[in-house]
């Protein structure tokens, strides 16, 4: 399925936020409200944690079909949250469906169904980070969702990404305990767009 073949859907945004396209232009966007944030914030090490991961993001989104951001464009400064959000197209394997791929995420992953329609299947994973990326971490949360008329051979795959200092911080905790919880609600309101006949 190429990208401009996914049907439309609408998610519920906070106030503030906006989907944007996946390309050069709005990852800088993002690293730009983030650097306000995180300099407001004196912390420098995040803002050079991020700049950084979203550089290597930007390379990784090409390659994985990801075609649209959602940003917090007219967030203030002091209330912009450290996370992205990405909308990809995922495919089974070598044209099969997705079924293979969903059974291994349950098995492995830990995933679990997100709402109770079951339409919306949800993963996360920590992951510390090494190299240029040393001392810290992120938190990743992926959902899928079934492109309807593909008989679960395409899907939209969203993914939050939430960067951390490394270490045990009970505040820090809290906040990725409530950024968690904001990914879920915003996702959770996914829905297809109706189809006209």
């Amino acid at each position: 399925m190429a990208l401009n073949d996914v049907p439309p859907f609408r998610l519920i945004l906070p106030a503030g936020w906006e989907e944007k396209p996946a390309d050069r232009e709005s990852v800088t966007m993002l690293i730009e409200r983030a650097r306000e944030v995180f300099q407001s914030q004196h912390r420098p090490d995040l803002d050079s944690e991020f700049s950084q991961l979203m550089g290597v993001s930007l390379h990784k989104m090409k390659q994985g079909g990801v075609f649209a951001l959602y940003l917090q464009t007219s967030v203030p400064a002091d209330e912009v949250l450290p996370m992205s959000m990405t909308a990809a197209v995922a495919q089974g394997q070598l044209g099969g469906t997705l079924d293979r791929q969903v059974t291994s995420l349950f098995r492995e992953q830990k995933a679990e169904f997100l709402t109770d329609d079951r339409a919306i299947v949800r993963w996360r994973s920590d992951v510390e980070h090494t190299g240029r990326l040393s001392g810290s971490s992120s938190r990743n949360l992926n959902y899928l969702v079934a492109v309807p008329g593909t008989e679960r051979r395409s899907a939209v795959q969203f993914t939050t990404t939430i960067p951390y200092p490394t270490g045990e911080d009970v505040e820090n905790e809290e906040l990725l305990d409530d950024i968690t919880l904001l990914s879920d609600t915003i996702i959770s309101t996914f829905a297809w767009e109706p189809q006209n006949s």
